[in-house]
């Protein structure tokens, strides 16, 4: 009787591992096999901003779509340029980039994915010990070292102003005609009561102890679609396969994003800023983080569109209005969103014990 109960015992533990081995099998990723597709992406700035790309590429998210991706950076003038030219397959950059057109008789590039759901500025004072803490009434009659006119960080900064019952260019002063290679020396000189930075340049401001970050312009904005994934139509039609793949790694990477620390962000994105002090980049990552920068996914709403379509208008930026469905294709954000499925590491480890149990 006792054999045949260890022999019943034994066959159930069998028929039980066997089983696990086929819900972990179940799991098992298929390798991708296909063309392998040479991919040029221009960002218009190196900053934490646009932190999904940077993750990507260096976790093989794009790797394993067999996409070969380079990442370079040029100037903000020159992002549309060169995407007209094919210097660049895809384009990342502030969204007026993309919408403002002086040139006639070209297409209009379309924008098919967004990496961060709101502005990634934060205005920076020289000090920070007023004890009621920052309003942004405290900018009437004051002045603020600005990006470019036409930037969409500086849209997104008027916008706000606004919001507040402030007239830009009349009750706040705002610079906007200074290169960005010299705004942080002009500021540090004495010109400006305010100045608005991208990350990492705001931390670094920080730690040179020159000025303090006193507000978000993402976080008074509001979620606005203020940078995109952008690329010319025909290259699109022409080759779809690769920009699905593209947003599919961009999205595995935004959910990468929610299951891990800052920590974890910042070394993996290390290789990005080779001359950057790695507790700055931490406290950029961990700032952009509580602040809720980046989207979720890579899907442009129209919502948020619009609302930063509304806010380039007041700004005088665009001559007319440019339609939602005229310029957002969102056909490969959608089929990211449900598709693509991203399982941490620490999850895949307790699917594949069995694997390892049974020596597969």
């Amino acid at each position: 009787m006792q054999k045949r109960t260890g022999l019943l015992m034994i066959v159930l533990v069998l028929l039980g591992a066997f089983s696990s081995f086929a819900i972990v099998k179940s799991f098992k990723k298929p390798v991708e096999v296909g063309q392998i597709h040479n991919v040029k992406v221009l960002e218009s700035v190196r900053s934490p901003f646009y932190l999904p790309q940077y993750l990507a590429q260096n976790l093989g998210f794009f790797q394993e779509k067999n996409l070969n991706v380079t990442i370079s950076a040029t100037s903000a003038e020159a992002i549309r340029a060169s995407l007209i030219d094919g210097r660049a397959d895809i384009v990342i950059c502030g969204l007026q980039r993309i919408m403002f057109s002086p040139a006639v008789n070209l297409p209009q590039p379309k924008i098919f994915a967004v990496a961060a759901a709101r502005d990634g500025s934060l205005l920076l004072a020289r000090t920070d010990n007023d004890p009621k803490g920052f309003q942004w009434q405290d900018l009437k009659r004051k002045t603020i070292v600005g990006s470019a006119h036409n930037d969409s960080t500086q849209i997104a900064l008027e916008d706000v102003l606004r919001d507040h019952g402030l007239a830009p260019y009349r009750e706040v002063t705002i610079y906007y005609n200074i290169p960005d290679n010299l705004r942080i020396a002009a500021f540090r000189a004495g010109t400006g009561n305010y100045i608005q930075l991208l990350e990492p340049e705001a931390s670094l401001v920080e730690a040179n102890g020159f000025g303090r970050v006193v507000a978000s312009v993402g976080s008074a904005a509001g979620d606005m679609a203020v940078t995109a994934y952008a690329a010319m139509p025909g290259s699109i039609e022409s080759n779809p396969e690769m920009f699905q793949k593209f947003t599919n790694a961009i999205y595995k990477a935004q959910l990468w994003i929610s299951a891990h620390s800052a920590e974890e962000a910042a070394e993996a994105a290390a290789g990005f800023f080779p001359n950057l002090d790695k507790a700055v980049l931490l406290n950029s990552i961990r700032r952009y983080q509580s602040l809720g920068v980046w989207a979720a996914n890579p899907v442009i709403t129209k919502e948020s569109y619009e609302r930063f379509h509304r806010a380039a208008k007041n700004a005088g930026e665009i001559a007319g209005p440019i339609p939602y469905e005229s310029i957002v294709i969102n056909d490969f954000a959608l089929n990211a969103v449900q598709n693509v499925v991203y399982v941490p590491e620490e999850e895949k480890e307790s699917k594949n014990i069995f694997q390892r149990i049974l020596g597969r």
